[in-house]
């Protein structure tokens, strides 16, 4: 079979697995809420077209309104793209660290991920000893305001700190493995997209793909026709998704 051919074949199925691993996650995130199916593959669908549209994942918002449109809770919108940025985050950085080891090509963003990865999970775990400790002390010394307003701000940390438990609860591995899979069949697609179009790419160029991401101004020729193609793909696949869910319903009313 011809080179490119394969190179075709490989470089589709990746970005096939790559949106489905991701789509797999942010259900998993959505899971306690029992969103109905095809409404959420809509949702991942759109929301997904909006980021490739809108730099710098500013189109995250857009998902926090849809969200919160689908489940009625706007905790949920903003927690739910919060939950999944941060998984996202913690599987691209493990991808980073075994590139850095492999390749000896460190990224300029794996620091900045290894201190968010370390503050969020350390506010996370401090949150219900502190709630505990902090609620006792308030409630055992004399009622004043700034004690009644700060157990009233101690409710509303432990309130968002419930609704990220009950996201993640029983999941976090799973939400982390589907992660690492996307991101790991985004580097197969990248490098047979590479190997397509002629254009130099190798193993280590991932971490230099990521900082072209998230530094403004920074861009590589590889970044630049994945995104396009990109978006070409998820428009076309958001269009398929609505024209389905018109068939379906005109033939309900049948």
């Amino acid at each position: 079979m011809d080179d490119k051919v394969v190179c075709l074949i490989l470089m589709l199925a990746g970005f096939v697995l790559v949106h489905l691993f991701k789509m797999m996650r942010l259900y998993l995130v959505l899971m306690e809420h029992r969103l109905p199916f095809g409404k959420f593959v809509l949702l991942y669908l759109r929301t997904t077209l909006v980021n490739l549209l809108i730099p710098f994942k500013l189109g995250e918002f857009y998902r926090i309104e849809e969200v919160f449109r689908l489940t009625g809770i706007w905790q949920v919108g903003v927690l739910s793209v919060v939950v999944d940025r941060f998984f996202d985050i913690l599987a691209l950085f493990f991808c980073l660290l075994f590139v850095w080891i492999m390749g000896g090509v460190s990224a300029a963003v794996l620091p900045v991920f290894g201190c968010m990865i370390l503050v969020g999970g350390l506010l996370y775990l401090s949150v219900p000893g502190s709630f505990s400790y902090l609620n006792r002390y308030l409630i055992q010394r004399r009622a004043s305001r700034r004690s009644m307003a700060a157990l009233r701000g101690l409710d509303v940390v432990k309130a968002w700190y419930d609704f990220t438990a009950n996201l993640i609860r029983g999941r976090a591995v799973m939400i982390t493995l589907t992660s690492a899979f996307g991101w790991a069949f985004e580097i197969l697609t990248l490098t047979m997209l590479a190997r397509y179009f002629g254009l130099p790419y190798r193993f280590e160029d991932f971490g230099r793909y990521v900082d072209a991401i998230f530094q403004a101004g920074s861009s590589m020729q590889i970044q630049e026709i994945y995104t396009r193609y990109s978006l070409m793909a998820m428009a076309g696949a958001t269009i398929l998704g609505y024209v389905w869910k018109l068939i379906k319903s005109l033939f309900a009313k049948q």
